[in-house]
């Protein structure tokens, strides 16, 4: 009985060694190996970046948080305007409640932060960490955790989606991960250039908005970071990202408004995020999503008072003390620009 047993195990065990050489061989995730040089989809952001971090704590003294449009936003520029040396901590979806556990874990192991800047978008206030999808399981701390990690990443089953993502070969996409922690999209830049007609079309598609509302949640969490940041001397600096203005006059404005007003009680904030000659011009997208590098520049000119190209409507600081006038302006601009440019809005999603 305890051969057939063994045998069971040994087949069993057998069986499944090609799955794990695949795993170990292709690492989609860039989290098994950590071989970045032959990086060919978006890794798992909030491990990679994170563990990188960790291993060289002094080699930045600054971070710049925030989803993937903060990835358009070139710490270069913010090494300019402060004199330090940022990383940027860009991941897909990112939540201020992720922002929040990775800050802990760096000052938990001595990293260097002098400096935090964190882009919120409106659906930082509706969404939960999208911590059940494979990509973005955050760094494991406890042997738990370590053992699941690793586990999941060992055995996990090919997916052919993959076969459609943006590839970060350094063709279609680069992700300097050891180095700025920002990324380039190669090829729809040079699309964008090569064929203007075509980028204008990306624009004309359905919008959706979420509807959802996680207001408490993330302003807590917000509050957290700030009581986090004082305690250790570190700078926030906290702006609204500029998403196009399709999304903006999509979105909900007495939502949007909510959010400026509250967040307005807790912190200073920059509001890049109403229409505005910067948002409706398509050629500052890279897509519906995504602002360009430029329009990134722009903001951390505009933030630290440098000579800038930005119109002066492109940004606000938004204080307890302007924010009533602010929100009744940016309401009856909303409206008068809805009505102007007449977005394709789909219902919002639930």
């Amino acid at each position: 009985m305890k051969q057939l047993i063994l045998k069971i195990i040994l087949l069993g065990a057998l069986s499944m060694t090609p799955l794990v050489a695949y795993n170990v061989v292709l690492d989609p995730y860039s989290v098994l190996r950590k071989d970045f040089k032959s990086m060919w989809i978006c890794p798992n952001e909030r491990y990679v970046k994170t563990d990188f971090i960790l291993s060289h704590p002094t080699k930045y003294d600054s971070f710049l948080f925030g989803s993937s449009r903060v990835s358009q936003i070139s710490v270069d520029v913010f090494n300019k305007a402060t004199g330090h040396r940022y990383y940027n901590m860009t991941i897909v979806s990112g939540v201020v409640a992720e922002n929040l556990k990775i800050l802990k874990l760096l000052l938990k192991n001595n990293v260097t932060v002098k400096n935090i800047s964190i882009g919120l978008d409106y659906f930082s206030f509706q969404m939960l960490p999208l911590d059940v999808l494979v990509r973005n399981i955050m760094y494991p701390e406890t042997l738990e955790e370590k053992i699941k990690f690793y586990y999941t990443y060992l055995f996990l089953e090919p997916d052919s989606g993959m076969l459609h993502e943006i590839k970060f070969n350094g063709k279609d996409a680069f992700y300097d991960i050891t180095g700025s922690g920002g990324y380039d999209f190669l090829k729809r830049e040079e699309n964008l250039m090569l064929h203007p007609e075509e980028h204008e079309a990306k624009f004309k598609s359905p919008v959706f908005v979420i509807c959802k509302s996680r207001m408490e949640e993330t302003l807590g969490e917000i509050s957290e970071i700030k009581s986090i940041c004082r305690e250790n001397g570190i700078n926030l600096l906290i702006f609204m990202n500029p998403g196009h203005a399709f999304s903006y006059l999509c979105d909900d404005i007495k939502f949007m408004n909510t959010v400026r007003s509250r967040l307005a009680e807790v912190t200073d904030y920059w509001d890049f995020s109403s229409a505005s000659a910067i948002t409706e011009n398509n050629f500052n997208y890279i897509d519906i999503i995504h602002f360009r590098k430029k329009i990134g520049a722009m903001m951390v000119e505009r933030m630290f008072n440098l000579k800038s190209g930005a119109p002066p409507d492109f940004g606000e600081l938004i204080t307890t003390t302007n924010v009533n006038a602010y929100l009744k302006k940016i309401k009856n601009e909303y409206y008068a620009e809805k009505k102007r440019l007449n977005p394709p809005c789909m219902p919002c999603y639930k």
